[in-house]
């Protein structure tokens, strides 16, 4: 019998809201609390645990041979604010299922099996993909605002440095997942083997002006901050238009100072976050946003990077299996790549990866409405066990 549902429902008692959507920041309680039921679930499946510094939940389940390589199986106990069940949380549910199968059935596998329940993985002040960047040695101890940030929650950058793990020892990682996007709802494709997952670079812009007074400031004489910013946005978006239709570019926070009615914006600050899986169209288009915001002469901008997650190829060899799984598991299946960053990201940097993603119902995610129907998260899990024996078959 398949439970991955019933595990998913367990680790959903953290962070619900009236609403029934779903908050568990990072180092939050709620997270936390999330941590404490999938430690449990671990534990009673025979998995060693631990927890370190960056907020990961680490399980083992030891294999029969030392001398083989471990398979190990990740995805993050974190949320958006006011998000759905599913996502991140579903991964860890889907390994916990493959490891109380394995109990149910009396199979003891050859491989040790390893799992994570990733902190950080969606947007915070530490940058995403946060626990699994701290465990594959991929923070930087020079991150804007990094010491700043972790100081709020209790550690240092000494700490997070000290969770780099040896990966010497490991086989390779693989993640289920929510699509996120509408293609498999919208084609009727039941599992999608990732191909790849788009590189997601972030930018600071400052746009820095004069603040002067609303009324008496002519607008010949205004440097307004806001106006330059909004054109420098508007004519970004056109841009990245025009260059690739896969690429994408989102403005999804914005700052203004002093922030008063009847004062003129003297400085701006908004996010810039672009997509794609080829880093020239990423590169390009930040070359064009530098070269609009040169000709916009009323005031001056600072484009800083914050955050350079390159794409990353999922391995061709686990793809191949994820596909025979999902053949002998009579489930369709299609090859695709992933718009959203995700844990394996960071991981494809020290080991090869694999992402099994399922349907997002209307393609939707990072919301309360965020729906995968139940049939078709016990599919993804069934393909992730299946594809599990297959590995743990091979040397």
């Amino acid at each position: 019998m398949n439970c991955v549902n019933d595990i998913l429902r367990s680790i959903g008692k953290a962070g619900r809201n009236e609403d029934g959507s779903y908050t568990r920041a990072c180092y939050s309680a709620e997270y936390f609390a999330a941590v404490d039921i999938t430690e449990k679930l671990m534990r009673e499946y025979g998995m060693e645990t631990s927890r370190d510094a960056a907020g990961n939940l680490h399980g083992v389940l030891p294999g029969t041979e030392p001398g083989l390589k471990s398979i190990i199986i990740g995805s993050h106990l974190d949320t958006v604010p006011e998000g759905g069940l599913f996502d991140g949380a579903y991964g860890v549910a889907g390994g916990l299922e493959v490891v109380r199968r394995l109990k149910e059935e009396g199979r003891r596998p050859r491989h040790t099996i390893e799992l994570y329940g990733f902190n950080a993985e969606e947007s915070s002040p530490l940058g995403g993909t946060f626990g699994s960047r701290a465990v594959t040695g991929l923070v930087s101890p020079e991150q804007p605002g990094l010491a700043e940030a972790l100081k709020s929650y209790g550690h240092t950058v000494e700490e997070i440095m000290g969770c780099r793990r040896d990966f010497s020892d490991a086989k390779c990682y693989l993640e289920l997942h929510i699509e996120q996007g509408d293609y498999l709802f919208s084609e009727g494709q039941k599992i999608g083997v990732v191909s790849g997952i788009v590189g997601v670079i972030r930018y600071k812009v400052t746009a820095l002006g004069h603040s002067n007074h609303a009324g008496t400031t002519m607008m010949k004489n205004r440097r307004d901050a806001m106006v330059a910013m909004a054109r420098l946005i508007t004519e970004a978006d056109r841009r990245c238009r025009a260059i690739d239709d896969r690429l994408v570019l989102t403005v999804g926070t914005i700052k203004c100072w002093p922030g008063s009615e009847n004062v003129i914006p003297g400085k701006v600050e908004c996010s810039f976050e672009m997509r794609h899986m080829d880093k020239a169209k990423t590169d390009e288009l930040i070359r064009e946003i530098r070269e609009i915001a040169e000709n916009i002469a009323t005031v001056e901008f600072e484009i800083v990077n914050m955050i350079d997650k390159g794409a990353v190829s999922c391995d061709a060899h686990l793809m191949d299996v994820i596909c025979e799984a999902a053949e002998e598991a009579g489930e369709s299946h299609v090859v695709m790549p992933s718009g959203a960053g995700h844990d394996a990201n960071p991981m494809a940097h020290r080991v090869p990866i694999g992402m099994i993603f399922v349907p997002s119902k209307d393609g939707m995610s990072h919301c309360p409405e965020e729906w995968t129907d139940s049939e078709e998260t016990a599919a993804g899990a069934e393909v992730l066990y299946r594809t599990v024996l297959a590995l743990d078959a091979e040397d």
